[in-house]
């Protein structure tokens, strides 16, 4: 396996793609953004919050908290600049959207096994190992 393909630059496309590339592989990622976007875009940074700032919460004895302890152990990049855009919100894990998607977008693109295309994506490729992270 020397590449992977991405279809999608949200939370789970841009975490499957930083993953994938920290293990050194290969990594083409697709987002339609800045050519196109869904209605409840406005951005075109990655992983765009779109209804709410928060990521519900974050104490252990939850299984969203456990779960984000665990990406954080494995070195998401979700989870680092969720936590380095942290904003007050009680026991729940809120941030601060603009800086968030400021963060996520640069990881990205500064990471030097992943190549952005920025296309939509109507056909599943053959070609490649391919993880489908698109919205609704």
């Amino acid at each position: 396996m020397n590449k992977v393909k991405v279809i999608g630059g949200g939370f789970a496309g841009v975490e499957a793609a930083w993953q994938v590339a920290n293990a050194g592989i290969k990594v083409k990622l697709y987002e339609m953004k800045p050519h196109k976007k869904s209605p409840a875009h406005h951005t075109d940074t990655f992983a765009e919050l779109v209804c709410s700032n928060s990521l519900r919460g974050a104490n252990l004895t939850n299984a969203v908290g456990l779960l984000k302890e665990e990406m954080r152990r494995l070195g998401s990049l979700v989870m680092e600049a969720a936590y380095a855009t942290r904003v007050a919100a009680g026991a729940a894990l809120a941030v601060d959207r603009e800086q968030f998607a400021q963060l996520v977008t640069e990881g990205i693109k500064n990471n030097p096994n992943i190549e952005v295309i920025s296309e939509e994506i109507a056909d599943l490729p053959d070609d490649a190992i391919t993880v489908v992270a698109t919205g609704p």
